[in-house]
């Protein structure tokens, strides 16, 4: 079953893990997926192994990683990718495609 999993940042002000959460519910209606979560890289839970055992735990065995980030900087590069398949090394279950970051639009 396919599930997409939403890796928001994080804050340390509740304002900002809110207004991620938010943006991201709001969008899920636009998204053909039976299972979506939302994970956070750092800073909030849960974390990006609880998202993907959620995902797991309601029978996905597709998992699209979705970057909800800004800019393509270390984490959607480096940080995501590893926590990413330190899971897999851990839960066999499941194979997932990591998508590029959100981004903005320049002017």
């Amino acid at each position: 079953m396919q599930a997409v999993l939403y890796v928001a940042h994080g804050s340390r002000l509740r304002a900002g893990v809110t207004e991620a959460i938010q943006f991201i519910e709001d969008s899920k209606v636009y998204i053909d997926a039976p299972i979506q979560e939302i994970c956070f890289l750092e800073l909030a839970k849960p974390g990006i192994s609880e998202g993907i055992s959620k995902c797991v735990e309601q029978g996905a065995s597709k998992i699209a990683i979705i970057p909800i980030l800004l800019l393509t900087a270390g984490h959607a590069k480096k940080d995501i990718p590893e926590k990413i398949e330190m899971e897999k090394n851990s839960i066999l279950t499941f194979n997932s495609l990591t998508e590029k970051h959100l981004g903005f639009i320049q002017k």
